[in-house]
């Protein structure tokens, strides 16, 4: 580049010394009409275009970064490269654990063997002044309260019908909303075990045989015939343990059945359940 600068200013002072020194010839040729004078102005035009064109390249090289800045920029660079090294180091460790860890893991597996023997041996002894549980209470959840009650608040005529389902109407307790006193029958709403009982009152001329299904199986039954000698009621209850979306209900019997259900405020014929767990 400093040797292109030197030959421009050269072709300068040379094209400048003869354009002066045919000047000072006397020389009495009109220099417009000179041909070599006018390629000697044009050449002079050229070069000073070319000067000035180095000059604006020189100016921004000169702006360029410094050696101090070219210095921290190699230093950052070296600072990320390392920063990378340590970060890949540490992924690597990652993935693959260090005999440290695997050590750790040991020492914590020795540390619940020796709680082990040890709580084994306080178990044995048998001279300790009082026996008391080392281990925490099992948590419990709380059972979902589920129970209902559900009575005939008149005498329910059947007609003698078989397996004439019994809707008890009125509903005295329904917590959990899963009996429905329209189609007379409750339909869990868990799994669990359960306890189910129904009444059944008569009296005069009047007898039936009463059954409670599970899911249309027959888990117990009763049948009462006061025989027209004495108003009284009789009582079935079952345990089972039934699964959410089982249904259940009281039934009459296949035979045996005559007149109606009795029920007033002298005794009512009921329907109930409840869970137990």
């Amino acid at each position: 580049m400093a040797s292109q600068n030197i030959f421009l200013a050269c072709m300068y002072l040379a094209l400048n010394f003869s354009v002066y020194k045919y000047a000072a010839a006397g020389s009495t040729e009109i220099f417009d009409e000179n041909p070599n004078w006018k390629m000697a102005v044009e050449k002079i035009s050229q070069l000073e275009k070319l000067v000035k064109e180095q000059d604006k390249r020189i100016s921004a090289l000169e702006k360029g970064p410094t050696e101090s800045e070219l210095r921290s920029l190699t230093e950052e660079l070296q600072n990320q490269s390392d920063r990378i090294v340590r970060l890949e180091a540490r992924i690597l460790k990652l993935e693959d654990p260090s005999e440290d860890e695997t050590n750790e893991l040991a020492n914590q597996e020795s540390s619940v063997q020796v709680s082990e023997l040890i709580g084994k041996t306080l178990n044995s002894r048998q001279d300790f002044p009082q026996k008391k549980r080392l281990l925490l209470q099992p948590t419990t959840l709380p059972i979902e309260k589920v129970a209902f009650y559900a009575y005939f608040s008149s005498d329910m005529p059947t007609s003698g019908a078989a397996h004439h389902i019994l809707n008890f109407e009125t509903v005295i307790t329904n917590v959990g909303n899963a009996y429905f006193p329209h189609s007379g029958t409750f339909i869990a709403p868990r799994s669990g075990i359960y306890v189910f009982t129904w009444t059944i009152r008569q009296q005069g001329n009047n007898y039936h045989t009463t059954e409670l299904l599970v899911n249309n199986k027959v888990v117990n039954s009763m049948h009462l015939n006061p025989a027209s000698t004495i108003d009284g009621s009789g009582t079935g209850t079952a345990v089972v343990q039934i699964n959410e979306r089982d249904d259940v209900f009281v039934r009459t019997g296949s035979s045996h059945n005559y007149g109606s259900i009795i029920s007033s405020g002298f005794g009512r014929s009921s329907f109930a359940g409840w869970i137990l767990s």
